[in-house]
């Protein structure tokens, strides 16, 4: 049922990720067909949306501009012992605490 062509768009990608392995290996050829078509005219409603994520997009850098106002506030924050933290920030820290053990 599914060749190992390349996936014509992203909608076919999708529903080849999705019930790729049922249709090849698991189900028969009616019942492969079946679930192909009902997986795929779901991808392709979600397409219309635009709910559908593209594929190959290139993903945001995490690296920005560091400007002196943003050392500033940082330096200010990280600096900030006279004021005492709330009760969240300190549930906060512990937890952040936790996790990097």
């Amino acid at each position: 049922m599914i060749e190992r062509k390349p996936a014509l768009d992203d909608v076919e990608f999708y529903t080849r990720v999705d019930c790729g392995y049922k249709c090849k290996r698991v189900l028969d050829d009616t019942k492969a067909r079946a679930l192909f078509n009902k997986t795929f005219k779901l991808k392709l409603e979600l397409k219309r949306k635009g709910k559908l994520p593209i594929r190959d997009q290139k993903l945001l850098s995490n690296s920005s501009v560091v400007t002196g106002i943003d050392k500033e506030v940082t330096d200010r924050c990280n600096n900030s012992t006279n004021r005492s933290k709330t009760a969240l920030e300190n549930r906060m820290n512990r937890i952040i605490k936790n996790r990097i053990k």
